[in-house]
């Protein structure tokens, strides 16, 4: 709330990813195994995996506003770079859960 008139920069940044990867991405990862079988007509199971994609998730973003608000720069795009391999690996494992599921 401090900087709610910051046009751009870091600050910006960490509030801008703050908001939607930690908790827009959390809330898709959290809801797609409801979501996604009602949508695409087969089933979809919660796997161990799941946890996987979710902690780095959040421990990218953590890596990514620290870099921000510190002004690490490296830090920062390791954690922009690692935002990108959560969703990445959110995909795979649901694509894998939802083609194990069809096999069964």
């Amino acid at each position: 709330m401090a900087y709610g008139g910051t046009l751009t920069g870091p600050r910006y940044d960490a509030m801008l990813h703050g908001l939607l990867v930690g908790f827009v991405f959390a809330m898709i990862f959290a809801h797609a195994p409801v979501i996604l079988p009602a949508v695409l007509g087969r089933p979809v199971p919660g796997r161990p995996a799941y946890y996987v994609h979710v902690i780095l998730m959040h421990a990218s973003l953590a890596m990514r506003v620290l870099g921000d608000l510190a002004g690490w720069m490296p830090l920062r795009e390791w954690g922009g770079l690692l935002n990108v391999a959560a969703v990445l690996l959110f995909l795979a494992n649901t694509v894998r859960a939802a083609a194990g599921a069809a096999r069964a």
